[in-house]
């Protein structure tokens, strides 16, 4: 499976290959690494790299990840395909953003039916003692808030939609 990630506006191709249930080779440019991975939960992995044990623990919101490597803390946004190739003229559409772990709904910033700009706070998410804002992926309209302010959601649950 092959992937491209940038990093300071560097693009950079890698390949991962599956050897066998959670043992991957992981090809980045000429280098080769074998990597191992223990899932701990749905945000916490354990990840053996060539005999090199790292922590890594990740939390996403619809805009970026918050990713922690021995303690030590990466963002990685997420970024439509269209803002790479270069496509100027690239619709965003409808997007449904949903959440990656559970938690509880603190606030509700917008309404359904009400324009956002992309980075707009949409709603606050509590999480694993934490309150993380979960913004707008792009400008639109909100066409769907699924939760109100104190409703508890499962990992993969709609918190909103937007167009």
């Amino acid at each position: 499976m092959n992937f491209s990630f940038w990093l300071n506006d560097k693009e950079f191709n890698i390949n991962l290959e599956e050897k066998v249930k959670n043992d991957i080779l992981v090809s980045l440019g000429k280098k080769k690494y074998r990597v191992s991975v223990e899932f701990l939960s749905s945000d916490e992995i354990i990840l053996n790299i060539d005999g090199k044990i790292h922590n890594v623990f990740i939390n996403s919101n619809s805009l970026s990840y918050s990713v922690y490597v021995n303690g030590r803390f990466f963002k990685v946004e997420k970024k439509p395909d269209s803002q790479f190739i270069g496509e100027k003229g690239a619709k965003p559409g409808k997007r449904d953003i949903r959440t990656s772990m559970p938690g509880r709904i603190v606030k509700v910033c917008v309404q359904e039916g009400d324009k956002v700009k992309g980075g707009q706070a949409v709603l606050v998410l509590e999480a694993m003692k934490m309150q993380n804002e979960i913004k707008s992926p792009q400008s639109g309209i909100i066409t769907k808030i699924n939760p109100e302010a104190g409703d508890s959601v499962e990992a993969g649950a709609l918190l909103f939609s937007i167009e």
